[in-house]
């Protein structure tokens, strides 16, 4: 069963999407937020977060960060897009896993929601191509960037540090909270610090820098 979470600013199109999903037998629908907080607080009932631009562009871009980086297992698609690849892009490199243009019908949304819950990414051909190129501008990229962050990673707290290098290991947020026998509220707030101290805007991010700054390390030794 995938459990969605429907975030639009308007409530009755969040209700009528509730019982529209409610028809198919392998969808359960956990609620309808038309708040930042709202969304949060479905996010660890949920499979995936459908989230539509109408709460506003900007503020679903941070939605979409957070809740990558503090709920790596929901699958975040974004909806009511335009056809601008480069708007699209903004939310796939904050984490979406799918997105939803504004022309595309109740059956395709259907097929991308059941794609997203199973890892999955339903993209156009010309979107693909254009997420190539984007791939191969940031390989490109020298470390530069990298450096430049490595001493905030010597500013961590050793716990964490403990916990980047779970992150690194591809422990979630209730592993990491098993492993360390600690509250999952808390290894949230230890990310949240994460992030913010090295500047990064997802785990990934985060992880790969831990891993070039012991790698550097390494070297100096």
């Amino acid at each position: 069963m995938i459990k969605i979470a429907f975030v639009d600013s308007s409530r009755l199109i969040s209700d009528t999407m509730r019982t529209v999903f409610s028809q198919e037998d392998d969808i359960y629908v956990t609620g309808c937020a038309t708040t930042v907080e709202e969304a949060l607080f479905l996010m660890p009932h949920s499979h995936v977060a459908l989230l539509n631009t109408s709460l506003g562009r900007d503020k679903v871009l941070e939605l979409t960060g957070t809740i990558c980086a503090e709920y790596p297992d929901v699958k975040v698609i974004v909806a009511g897009l335009s056809c601008e690849s480069e708007e699209i892009l903004r939310y796939v490199e904050a984490g979406a896993m799918g997105y939803v243009r504004q022309e595309e019908s109740l059956v395709s949304l259907l097929k991308k929601i059941r794609a997203a819950s199973r890892g999955r990414a339903i993209v156009s051909p010309d979107f693909a191509a254009e997420m190539m190129m984007r791939l191969a501008q940031l390989a490109s990229r020298p470390a530069r960037r990298l450096l430049v962050n490595q001493p905030a990673v010597a500013e961590l707290t050793s716990r964490e540090e403990e916990i980047l290098q779970l992150i690194s290991d591809g422990y979630t947020n209730s592993k990491i909270a098993d492993e360390l026998v600690i509250q999952c509220g808390t290894v949230k707030n230890h990310v949240h610090n994460i992030l913010k101290k090295l500047e990064a805007r997802s785990r990934h991010d985060a992880a790969l820098l831990y891993q070039h700054y012991q790698e550097m390390q390494g070297v100096a030794a």
